[in-house]
């Protein structure tokens, strides 16, 4: 059911699955995915009571979390007086239990003296993470960084050598040691990082709050603050940091927000 309110009026409407709305948002929404909207230029986009970044041309992107709601509040001002509000459905996940066994003791427990590295690379992934730029690569339709078998699901919830740990925050591919990794989507190199967990990491702005980062790469083949296109060569699936196999660990932000690459390529 899609319920849409104008002002004091409730029009209730029955959408087929997957329908847009007026926003060219396709509904009903998921838990972890990111959306992208359309407004007229000039009206003024809501959610959680903050301003959503808008381009020129209206265009606009918001993620939701793995453990939303199951309804989402989007309030439009429009430039020519008056508001719309939208309440779009959101389907909840069911989330897997993962466990993961034979990781070396010290990616577990970590050292005492490895976490003052722990804490700093913490800092820079969010630091680059609250990025805000005008790039609007988020327009375009996500394409696979490299295809491989699915080792490991958003949101599942971990067992670590015996012991429960926080929910997985990417998808994991497993296509083999040295194949190639590409952008996809367009943006700018934000951070090239060798971290303790994460092994060779990166991360990729693609605009408006949206980022994606690349972990337990063998290597990066680009550096901080190039520009690159959707399909260029960014990487090399390895092993590093906290990794049993090869594998590359593919996360997306909308800001602080931890998202599902699955929903967008939709096969979650």
């Amino acid at each position: 059911m899609k319920k849409i309110i104008i002002y004091v009026s409730l029009l209730l409407m029955t959408c087929a699955a997957q329908a847009e709305n007026t926003l060219g948002i396709k509904e009903p929404m998921k838990q972890g995915g990111y959306y992208v909207g359309k407004v007229n230029p000039g009206d003024k986009v809501t959610f959680h009571s903050n301003t959503v970044k808008q381009s020129a041309d209206g265009y606009f992107v918001l993620g939701l979390g793995w453990k939303y709601k199951p309804v989402a509040n989007i309030r439009v001002d429009h430039k020519a007086g008056g508001h719309t509000m939208h309440q779009l459905d959101v389907v909840p996940h069911d989330y897997d239990v993962e466990e993961i066994t034979g990781l070396p003791p010290k990616y577990v427990a970590p050292p005492k003296e490895v976490q003052e590295r722990i804490t700093k690379d913490a800092l820079a992934v969010r630091k680059v993470r609250t990025i805000s730029s005008d790039l609007d690569n988020f327009k375009e339709k996500m394409i696979w960084p490299v295809k491989g078998r699915i080792s490991g699901r958003f949101g599942s919830h971990r067992i670590l050598n015996g012991e429960a740990r926080s929910p997985h925050t990417g998808l994991d591919i497993a296509p083999g040691a040295g194949a190639l990794i590409v952008a996809p989507l367009g943006g700018k190199v934000s951070l090239v990082s060798d971290q303790y967990y994460t092994g060779n990491t990166l991360v990729i702005d693609h605009g408006h709050g949206l980022s994606s980062v690349y972990a337990h790469m063998e290597k990066a083949l680009v550096v901080e603050g190039q520009m690159i296109a959707q399909g260029d060569e960014i990487g090399i699936v390895g092993m590093t940091g906290r990794a049993t196999g090869p594998h590359l660990h593919w996360g997306m932000n909308w800001y602080g927000e931890r998202l599902n690459a699955g929903v967008a390529l939709g096969i979650e």
